[in-house]
């Protein structure tokens, strides 16, 4: 019985520690990675800024090699060119992000305000964004069955 409380205890510290990893919130403030992280990439390529005082969308971090990322338009409406392609762009209005697709070109439209900064993100190896929540799924499924299974053997 000792043993069957001990799996128990583990099935559901896994469970809250998979669990806790989902509800982390990154609100976006920090760097690029992380920023881009929060998204769904693994790193930030380089973040764009809009500048009120040159109406113009200005480097917050530059650009890592060997990328080469360019911004024209305004608060409103944004044109992109990258090279080599990128994977994602996001970009925020007031609170809110919005992710896009990645290439090596594109626009970004403001939803409802105007549009304060665009940051490209990039992955190592392109993977799905799906495989890590689908792999810790896997876990908080799997342990209880796991735990009942050795328990049930002694």
């Amino acid at each position: 019985m000792k043993k069957m409380r001990q799996f128990f205890i583990m099935g559901v510290i896994a469970i809250l520690a998979t669990t806790y990893s989902f509800a982390v919130v990154d609100d976006g403030v920090g760097s690029i990675d992380q920023e881009c992280q929060a998204n769904g990439f693994d790193f930030g390529i380089v973040k764009f800024e809009w500048n009120t005082t040159t109406n113009s969308y200005t480097y917050e971090n530059p650009e890592i090699p060997p990328y080469d990322v360019n911004v024209t338009g305004d608060d409103e409406r944004a044109d992109w060119t990258a090279s080599p392609a990128v994977d994602g762009v996001l970009h925020k209005e007031a609170g809110n992000t919005f992710v896009h697709a990645g290439g090596t070109s594109g626009t970004v439209d403001m939803n409802e305000n105007a549009i304060s900064h665009i940051t490209f993100c990039g992955s190592e190896n392109g993977a799905p964004e799906f495989l890590t929540p689908a792999i810790a799924l896997a876990v908080l499924l799997t342990t209880p069955a796991f735990a009942y299974l050795v328990v049930k053997r002694r």
